[in-house]
């Protein structure tokens, strides 16, 4: 496998089948990122598009020194949360979608305790497309793709308490539609 360094070096000099190797390494990973956020395919494949054409159109400012999976989230998150702001809209996943994997969310064993963290992770993914854009990307990084809060920080451009910030209102936002949820749930049940 070719190092990353190298066809970086390569696709700076204009070399564009170093830059397809490039794309193909990282475009399922960016379209995962790219889709927790946005939450719809069509939308996230087309932000997926202008990510690549933005990464060739500045590769050449990239440093080297760089961590390239952190510059490229950068890129990504900017698009979405152009989009999003642009759309200011709330597209819910179907339930049934399995896109979402949130790995260690839940650890219990049982077949029926599986189920039941199925479908909190599942509303949890619907619950936020009720989060503000910045809190929404900010969880998506941190829960979701597992990135520290400084990671997340030179990603988003916030500062490393607003990164806490975004992510301990959308906990708590979540956290307090899940609670409605359940009592509407248990109301019905009544």
């Amino acid at each position: 496998m070719l190092d990353i360094n190298d066809i970086i070096r390569s696709s700076k000099q204009g070399d564009q089948p170093s830059f397809r190797i490039l794309v193909d390494r990282y475009a399922g990973y960016a379209f995962t990122v790219a889709f927790r956020i946005i939450n719809e395919e069509e939308e996230s494949k087309d932000i997926i598009q202008e990510v690549f054409i933005s990464v060739w159109k500045n590769l050449g400012s990239y440093r080297m020194e760089m961590n390239f999976t952190n510059w490229l989230y950068r890129i990504i998150v900017n698009k979405c949360y152009d989009s999003l702001r642009k759309k200011k809209r709330s597209v819910l996943v179907h339930p049934d979608s399995d896109e979402w994997n949130i790995p260690g969310l839940f650890s219990q064993d049982t077949p029926e305790e599986q189920l039941g963290n199925e479908e909190i992770g599942s509303l949890i993914k619907r619950l936020t497309n009720n989060l503000s854009a910045k809190q929404k990307i900010v969880f998506v990084l941190s829960e979701l793709e597992g990135l520290p809060h400084d990671d997340i920080a030179g990603i988003t451009g916030m500062s490393k308490d607003s990164v806490k910030s975004n992510l301990n209102y959308a906990r708590r936002n979540i956290k307090t539609m899940l609670d409605k949820f359940y009592a509407d749930e248990e109301r019905r049940e009544i």
